[in-house]
């Protein structure tokens, strides 16, 4: 082998090695590389937090099942795109969002609600529901909150319904359900005091709206009627974070 090999050799050595620890560098400080975009992109996560322990699935793929001790996690290294995410448990209703990553963010997900659909457990939500809606109370809101509350919403609201803390006021006309943050919102999706975000619309009446094992879902009485044009209610949760979708269970 001749010199000129010999350094030749070296050289490409040295310069593979420096390619291969800058790449390494890169990696470890959160980037990936994008063949679509053709150059390293820092990554993002998603963090999901779920009432019951699932399965979570990253664009129909299974990627593993919530923590034992407190039914999170966590999907890192991703580079920014849309991601479908979809929580799975036998006899349970599904949750599904679009998630949006960007470059060195985390998009958290942390108050995931998935209910029973089936079984003793299924019986047991009817009957949290109906008590929920058999103790109902009109809201009694104090004075500080009413300063809030506009006069359009007084005007045109069918009803509505304060959340425990006095964070959030849900109202609701013939068909569209409302969301009015009292106070700032210090996790994802963040809100300013005095947000007020249309939810969703219905092609059935609201009846009435509760809210529901906390501040971020509603239970909502709708109205239908029967093949004979006889009127009956059912019961839908639905959820606040219109990030990606609303989920709604019917009951």
């Amino acid at each position: 082998m001749t010199k000129r090999t010999k350094r030749w050799l070296f050289y490409s050595a040295v310069a593979v090695f420096l390619l291969l620890s800058g790449v390494i560098i890169l990696y470890a400080q959160g980037y990936k590389y994008s063949f679509s975009e053709n150059r390293f992109l820092r990554t993002g996560a998603i963090s999901l937090k779920v009432n019951e322990s699932t399965k979570i699935f990253l664009n129909d793929e299974l990627q593993g099942n919530t923590s034992f001790f407190n039914n999170a996690y966590s999907m890192d290294q991703l580079l920014p795109e849309k991601y479908r995410v979809n929580i799975q448990k036998d006899g349970y209703s599904t949750w599904q969002k679009t998630a949006l990553v960007e470059e060195g963010f985390v998009v958290d997900f942390p108050n995931i609600l998935i209910l029973p659909e089936e079984g003793a457990e299924e019986q047991k939500l009817f009957e949290e529901v109906s008590l929920l809606f058999k103790e109902f109370e009109s809201p009694k809101i104090s004075s500080k909150s009413m300063e809030q509350i506009s006069a359009e919403v007084i005007k045109n609201a069918k009803g509505f319904q304060l959340s425990e803390n006095e964070n959030k006021l849900a109202w609701w006309t013939s068909n569209e359900l409302w969301v009015l943050w009292l106070t700032d919102q210090n996790y994802q999706p963040f809100h300013k005091k005095g947000d007020k975000e249309l939810i969703t619309r219905f092609s059935t009446t609201i009846q009435n709206a509760i809210w529901f094992r906390g501040e971020d879902h509603l239970v909502l009485e709708l109205e239908r009627f029967d093949s004979k044009n006889r009127p009956y209610s059912i019961y839908q949760v639905i959820e606040i974070d219109k990030r990606g979708g609303v989920n709604i269970i019917e009951l």
